[in-house]
C-alpha cells in the first residue's frame, strides 16, 4: 500500500492533519478531501478550503451541498469521482458517520472502482434508526474492509450491526505534543474548559462546584461559545463568581497552545443527553499533551482516555467534582497527574501514535478480505498496541 485517500469535513483546518502529516513521514501518498466551502458551527462562519500540498499530505476541495451538515452534506458527484479515479488510491479512508450521505458517495464510489475502503465511527449511541436508516448503515458497513471506532462503545455498536466486519479501536485525530511544555506562574488554581457552551456540556456543573469552592484560590477560563453562554454568565453571576470568569469565545484550534500555557487543570464535566453521549476528547488528549491535568466526568469516551492519568468524577454532580478541584490546588497532587497526562498523551494519542495504530489497523485489513482482528485489537483507546 502506496496511496491513501482521506474523506473528511474534519481535515479543513490545517490544525487537525497531524496524523496526515505523520502518516506522510512514513513514505505514504497522502490524500484528503475536504468541502471546498464549510458553515463552521462552533466559530459562527463559513470556511473557504483551496488546494494546497502541505507536508506531504496534499488537500483537494470539493464542492459539496449542505455545508455545515456533517450528516447531511453530500460532496460534489464528478469532482469526487474524478478525484478518486486520478489518484486511484490502494485505500479510502472515510471519516464520516455511516449514515451520513458523505459516506455513502465515497464508499459507493471505492466500491466501483475496486478499491478497498474503511471508515471512521465516533457514533457511540444505541437509538433507534427509522428503518430505512438502519437499513443503509448496515449495508454500508458491510461495503467496508474494517472500521476505525472512537471509543470501545462504538466499537461495539458497529460490531452488534456488523459481527465480521474488522474493528479497533484508534483515535480519529492526534495531538502535537511539544518537546518542553510551558506553563506560566498562577495565583491560584487556573482552571479552563473548552469547548460548546451547550447543556449536555455540563459547564453550570462546573460552575456550581467552584461555588462550593469560593474560599479557595481559583480563576476559570471558559473556551467556546454557544447556545448556553447567556444562561452561563448569569448563573456565574448568580454565584458571584463573575470577576473570576473570564469568557474567550471560540478559537480554532490553531490558538489552543497557548490556552495550556494559561491553565493547570482542564475540566470537561460533560453529562449524556437523550441522543448524545461524549464521543470525541481530543481536547482533553490535547491538554495531556502540554503537561495539564485533567478532570473529565464518568461518562462517554472521557474515561478511556484519562486512564489513571487524571481525575474521574460522576457526571452532573458539583460536589465530587468540587472536591476533585480543591485536591488539585495542591501543587504536590497536581503535578505528578499533570506529568503521568504528558506521558499517556505520548505513548497514546500524539500524531505518531495514532497514525502507527492506524497502518497497523490496515495492514491487518488488507491482508486478508476475510479476517478479523482478535479482542486485542478491539481493546479501550488505553491500550497501546
Amino acid at each position: 500500500m502506496h496511496r491513501v485517500l482521506f474523506l473528511s469535513h474534519v481535515y479543513i483546518d490545517p490544525a487537525t492533519r497531524g496524523k496526515l502529516r505523520a502518516l506522510a513521514a512514513r513514505g505514504l501518498e497522502v490524500t484528503v478531501a475536504v468541502p471546498q466551502r464549510w458553515r463552521e458551527r462552533a466559530l459562527g462562519r463559513a470556511v473557504e478550503t483551496a488546494w494546497e500540498r502541505q507536508g506531504g499530505v496534499e488537500v483537494f476541495p470539493v464542492p459539496v451541498s449542505r455545508s455545515g451538515d456533517p450528516a447531511l452534506a453530500q460532496f460534489g458527484r464528478r469532482a469526487l469521482g474524478a478525484l478518486v479515479r486520478d489518484k486511484r488510491p490502494d485505500l479510502i479512508q472515510v471519516e464520516e458517520e455511516p449514515t451520513s450521505v458523505a459516506a455513502r458517495q465515497a464508499v459507493t464510489v471505492a466500491g466501483r472502482l475496486g478499491i478497498p475502503a474503511v471508515l471512521f465511527s465516533a457514533d457511540n449511541l444505541s437509538r433507534r434508526l427509522p428503518l430505512f436508516t438502519r437499513w443503509r448503515r448496515r449495508r454500508l458497513l458491510k461495503r467496508l474492509r474494517g472500521v476505525l471506532a472512537g471509543s470501545v462503545a462504538a466499537a461495539e455498536l458497529v460490531q452488534r450491526e456488523a459481527p465480521n466486519l474488522p474493528v479497533a479501536v484508534v483515535p480519529q485525530l492526534g495531538v502535537p505534543v511539544p518537546t518542553t511544555p510551558e506553563h506560566q506562574p498562577h495565583e491560584g488554581l487556573a482552571i479552563g474548559y473548552v469547548g460548546r457552551l451547550v447543556p449536555e456540556k455540563g459547564v453550570d456543573t462546573l460552575l456550581q462546584a467552584l461555588a462550593l469552592n469560593r474560599d479557595t484560590p481559583w480563576h476559570l477560563t471558559v473556551v467556546g461559545d454557544g447556545p448556553d453562554r447567556e444562561r452561563l454568565e448569569k448563573l456565574a453571576t448568580l454565584h458571584r463568581l463573575a470577576a473570576r470568569v473570564r469568557w474567550l469565545g471560540a478559537l480554532p484550534p490553531a490558538s489552543l497552545p497557548r490556552v495550556w500555557t494559561d491553565v493547570d487543570v482542564l475540566v470537561m464535566p460533560s453529562r449524556g443527553a437523550e441522543g448524545w453521549n461524549e464521543p470525541h476528547g481530543n481536547v482533553l488528549a490535547e491538554a495531556m499533551a502540554h503537561e495539564v491535568a485533567v478532570v473529565g466526568a464518568a461518562t462517554g469516551v472521557l474515561p478511556e482516555l484519562i486512564g489513571d492519568a487524571g481525575v474521574i468524577v460522576p457526571p452532573g454532580e458539583p460536589k465530587p467534582l468540587a472536591d476533585a478541584l480543591r485536591g488539585l490546588s495542591d501543587p504536590e497532587v497536581r503535578v505528578p497527574y499533570a506529568k503521568a497526562a504528558r506521558a499517556r498523551a505520548l505513548k497514546l494519542f500524539s500524531d505518531d501514535a495514532v497514525a502507527e495504530r492506524t497502518m497497523e489497523f490496515w495492514t491487518a485489513v488488507l491482508g486478508s478480505r476475510s479476517s478479523v482482528l482478535g479482542n486485542a485489537d478491539r481493546q479501550p483507546i488505553t491500550d497501546n498496541r
